[in-house]
């Protein structure tokens, strides 16, 4: 009986240690991931140290400085995609802004009656003397780029592209012959 008894105590002992054995493999290829991480993380590239971080936990759950390590880098993501939005809609302030004050230079004449061909060429931003060609192109650009912010949030933007389209349909009426 002792001889079955050791045999079995044997066995278990030998699967306690291959387990340990993978936890010990699992624990380094997870400080090979936390150091890449943290690599990353130097070098200012969150992205990628959020994945080894997060790899880093996949192979040990337990470690603690990874998982305090993954917060802060999803903190400072979140910060930085914050600020990116400040600074996006601080330069779309800044453009509505330029726009508006053209448009509304623009828009002050109503009746097409005083609209002359230069009012269309001043409307696209055109000198007199540009051939056909130019003034084709510059409708274009000008159509498309009004053409966006017909669908603005913005109502008085919207207001301003319809008027604007309005303008570029009768600028190409007028200046290019047929």
């Amino acid at each position: 009986m002792t001889s079955l008894f050791s045999k079995i105590t044997d066995k278990i002992s030998s699967k306690k240690n291959k387990t340990s054995h993978l936890d010990d493999i699992k624990k380094k290829k997870s400080k090979v991931h936390y150091d890449q991480a943290v690599a990353y993380y130097k070098r200012e590239d969150y992205e990628n140290s959020k994945k080894f971080f997060e790899k880093a936990l996949y192979y040990d759950p337990e470690n603690t400085d990874a998982q305090h390590n993954l917060k802060v880098v999803n903190k400072r993501i979140e910060h930085i995609k914050q600020e990116a939005a400040e600074k996006q809609k601080k330069k779309d302030q800044a453009v509505n802004k330029t726009l508006e004050k053209e448009s509304t230079n623009l828009l002050n004449i109503r009746s097409t009656e005083e609209r002359d061909d230069r009012f269309y060429f001043k409307a696209l931003r055109m000198d007199s003397d540009s051939s056909e060609e130019e003034i084709k192109e510059r409708i274009n650009a000008e159509f498309r780029k009004w053409r966006t912010r017909i669908n603005s949030p913005n109502i008085k933007m919207r207001y301003e592209a319809e008027e604007m389209l309005a303008i570029i349909s009768q600028a190409r009426r007028k200046l290019i012959k047929k």
